[in-house]
């Protein structure tokens, strides 16, 4: 028995046409929390990102297909020491 969309739709009208009124009442200091976990979420994601800001360029120069500027490929660091102690 499959519930229709014209169903959901009436339930949902009803659902809203049968609510009262709550009277809610929002103090000054639940809107400074709010307006502090807000904040508080903007630093971490700042921090976040400069603290992996190295990593998160690198992502994107590798979906982009090219290396990141002032940065070289530690394989190839790896390479060149390899071959420098075996010549010597």
């Amino acid at each position: 028995m499959a519930i229709q969309k014209r169903d959901r739709y009436m339930a949902a009208l009803l659902g809203v046409a049968v609510t009262s009124p709550s009277y809610a009442y929002l103090d000054p200091g639940t809107g400074s929390i709010i307006l502090q976990s807000i904040l508080a979420s903007i630093a971490v994601a700042m921090g976040l990102l400069r603290f992996y800001w190295h990593q998160f360029k690198a992502f994107f120069a590798n979906l982009m297909g090219s290396s990141p500027k002032g940065q070289s490929d530690p394989a190839k660091e790896f390479e060149m020491d390899s071959d420098s102690k075996n010549e010597s």
